[in-house]
């Protein structure tokens, strides 16, 4: 085997072995958001979409999140950036304690503890500090994970 095979071999199973961890890290923040997001309609929790290439846009009926869950159950990591989005108008004040129902800043504590288990579940180190703010909108690409 040459040495040209054989790296493009490794290369094809580091990509997928960093496709998988996106995609694992996707679904687990998608899971403890729809958990930790207080209900009183449900609409607010039924609003977390996950989606590939760009955050979804608008709010969501129900189709939307099944849909995104699918697209990121196929995800490879040339797909582009991974997110989660929450466009209703009022997730930020949620997020900032307008609800007795989760704590102050529950989306961050949400993404923090699905850090914490994918890095766990893969013997990675996450780097999320170069996102900005988690204002509704969460975006996850693969500059982002960076292996121990």
């Amino acid at each position: 085997m040459t040495v040209g095979v054989q790296s493009k071999r490794i290369g094809d199973r580091l990509r997928a072995e960093l496709g998988n961890v996106i995609k694992a890290l996707i679904l687990e923040i998608d899971a403890n958001l729809r958990e930790a997001t207080p209900v009183d309609t449900g609409h607010a929790r039924a609003n977390w979409v996950p989606s590939i290439g760009a955050p979804h846009v608008g709010e969501d009926t129900g189709a939307a999140h099944e849909q995104g869950v699918q697209r990121v159950l196929g995800y490879k990591l040339d797909d582009g950036p991974a997110f989660e989005s929450n466009r209703v108008p009022y997730i930020n004040s949620l997020n900032y304690g307008h609800s007795k129902q989760a704590p102050r800043m529950f989306i961050e504590a949400a993404v923090d503890k699905a850090v914490a288990t994918i890095q766990q579940r893969y013997s990675v180190a996450i780097d999320v500090s170069s996102l900005n703010e988690l204002r509704g909108a969460i975006g996850l690409s693969r500059a982002l994970l960076a292996f121990r």
